[in-house]
């Protein structure tokens, strides 16, 4: 039972390993230099000779994601999000600090014989 278990713990592992990877690998590139010192660059690994791995250096290149429509529009909804959130704060502070006013000072309503009229204020 429990090398059944371990089976398919391994199988979900392993698709769920597969999901990700087209996510990650879209984001890195590997370069090296070969032997003749000739700069190579891919965006597979499995594309590096195995001579090579332990020289691969993995770089992200932003000027490629920023040529990528997909990873513009992605951008431009996360920043109009944070916007959006740093707003709401913003709002949410003001509105506090309004009411932490009012809660420190005390209502004093007087009746002004003269005028006829009630006078409101805070102290």
């Amino acid at each position: 039972m429990i090398i059944n278990f371990l089976r398919h713990g391994t199988s979900i592992l392993t698709a769920f390993m597969f999901l990700l990877l087209p996510h990650i690998s879209h984001a890195d590139f590997f370069k090296y230099k070969d032997d003749g010192g000739n700069l190579k660059i891919t965006n597979r690994l499995e594309d590096v000779p195995k001579k090579y791995r332990n020289r691969v250096i993995v770089v992200w290149d932003k000027d490629l994601t920023a040529k990528d429509p997909l990873a513009r529009r992605q951008a431009a909804a996360r920043e109009q999000l944070e916007h959006q959130e740093t707003a709401k704060q913003s709002r949410q502070q003001t509105e506090e600090k309004k009411r932490s006013a009012t809660r420190e000072k005390t209502l004093v309503i007087e009746f002004d014989e003269n005028s006829g009229q009630l006078i409101r204020r805070f102290e």
